[in-house]
């Protein structure tokens, strides 16, 4: 069996969970952390919402607990097989805790494709840049 190649990161947040879950669900926000499609409507994102980048790549939000846990599954057009053969994604899990919120994000498992690793480096460096700025913005939003 290949290495899992799952991008694991943590971050703590001064601010409430509800805020950090704001910036996670809300368009304004993301687009400050992560692209989003051009005609990507403002709509808050909720359990089977889809963002679609013209046939190329697809994240679909397959888990959604509001303040705690926020999935996106993840499929490239490029990649072999149909979406169904592949368990790979964005998890993002908040938990609360004295003065703030933990937020980790786990990332893959890329382990199932042939170029799995150069998935699994580029998602290092979008997670711990992403993080940071999830977390400048739940701290210093009014």
């Amino acid at each position: 069996m290949a290495q899992e190649l799952t991008v694991s990161k943590e971050i703590f947040i001064e601010a409430p969970v509800t805020k950090v879950w704001e910036v996670l669900i809300a368009p304004k926000y993301i687009r400050q952390w992560d692209d989003l499609p051009q005609d990507f409507e403002d709509y808050y994102l909720e359990y089977g919402k889809v963002i679609d980048w013209s046939g190329m790549t697809r994240l679909t939000v397959s888990g959604y607990e509001p303040n705690e846990l926020l999935i996106f599954s993840f499929y490239v057009s490029k990649w072999e097989q149909s979406p169904s053969h592949y368990d790979i994604a964005y998890r993002y899990r908040l938990a609360e805790q004295q003065g703030g919120t933990l937020l980790q994000v786990e990332i893959g498992d890329f382990s199932v494709l042939p170029d799995g690793r150069d998935y699994y480096a580029s998602s290092e460096e979008f997670a711990k840049a992403a993080l940071e700025k999830i977390k400048n913005l739940s701290e210093n939003r009014v």
